[in-house]
């Protein structure tokens, strides 16, 4: 931050990476929080980062169903018993069935209100992993009942 010649060699540097395509998206990754990562464990990639804005088929994009705040339980294989399952947790989280442009071989996405993805699968999905997940974030119908 010194205004001498070491800092200005400095800030030619860092002004030339970010003028390359891997520069700049590294420095949006790390100011956006794009690259953040969450040990929030499970073994899927996606688990712990931002939800990406996946493009469903009729184009409207993930970041466009998210305004209202909620979490979202994403199913793009039309999975009948995660639609049960996005249920049990009343309005805390809403079921989205679609086919995407491209989902990154995931079968599946639990999102947390915030965009993070807390849950995802790339196979059948396991129904015990995704309540224990569910669990964590969001507070089941049953249970708020009783919490009364």
């Amino acid at each position: 931050m010194r205004p001498g010649p070491s800092a200005r060699a400095l800030n030619a540097i860092v002004r030339d990476l970010m003028d390359t395509r891997d520069g700049a998206t590294y420095f949006a990754g790390r100011v956006w929080g794009v690259s953040t990562r969450y040990d929030l464990g499970g073994g899927h990639p996606l688990i712990g980062r931002s939800v990406p804005n996946f493009e469903l088929e009729d184009g409207t994009r993930i970041g466009e169903l998210m305004h209202d705040g909620q979490g979202m339980l994403l199913d793009f294989a039309e999975n009948v018993s995660l639609e049960i399952i996005a249920k049990e947790y009343g309005g805390r989280m809403k079921y989205v069935s679609v086919r995407a442009k491209e989902h990154f071989g995931a079968s599946a996405v639990l999102i947390r209100p915030d965009g993070m993805v807390a849950w995802a699968s790339d196979q059948e999905p396991d129904e015990q992993s995704v309540r224990h997940a569910a669990d964590l974030w969001f507070m089941r119908a049953s249970v708020a009942k009783e919490a009364r």
